[in-house]
């Protein structure tokens, strides 16, 4: 059975359901990291530091960690993860975020020159880790910045997409080429 025919029968079945009933399959189903992206979203100024804070200690830890860093996959999970947290924080930190989003991927340009994060398939069709959900998360992320700040932003990602040696952000450099 094709995806959008199964999608169609799960849109179908939520559309019969109460909203307590849907209420009670997101807190059964719902990852961790959507729970902390809401309550994110109401933190106040110094709980917003702290998560952010709390989150970059883990970020900086998993771009340290030399056996995820093997594994691409469960790398780009993890980080993910991280984002998602401090997704609900975009309007309160803006500029944090987003030098550590310029952060991350500095580290991990340098992390492909210093050999890691390569995939399985080395020497084949995808030779390294690419990320179009991480190049995405940082696309909406510039799109949601104040208009004053936005610009700047997308010239800083631009200059900095040009330089890069390896084309893990291509899909996130194609998107900033538009505007």
């Amino acid at each position: 059975m094709s995806d959008s025919k199964q999608n169609k029968k799960v849109i179908n079945y939520l559309k019969t359901q109460t909203k307590e009933e849907l209420i009670d399959l997101i807190l059964k189903f719902a990852p961790q990291s959507f729970f902390d992206s809401i309550n994110s979203q109401f933190a106040s100024k110094n709980q917003a530091q702290v998560i952010f804070r709390d989150v970059s200690i883990e970020i900086d830890k998993l771009l340290a960690d030399e056996i995820t860093l093997y594994d691409p996959n469960k790398f780009e999970r993890e980080l993910l993860k991280h984002l998602e947290t401090i997704r609900g924080l975009w309007d309160k930190l803006p500029e944090e975020i987003g030098e550590k989003l310029i952060q991350i991927m500095e580290d991990i340009e340098e992390l492909f020159e210093e050999g890691y994060l390569y995939s399985n398939n080395y020497h084949k069709e995808d030779e390294y880790f690419e990320s179009e959900e991480v190049d995405e998360y940082i696309y909406r992320f510039a799109n949601n910045l104040p208009e004053e700040m936005k610009y700047n932003y997308l010239a800083k990602l631009k200059d900095i997409l040009n330089k890069y040696s390896f084309s893990t952000f291509d899909s996130l450099e194609k998107k900033i080429s538009r505007h």
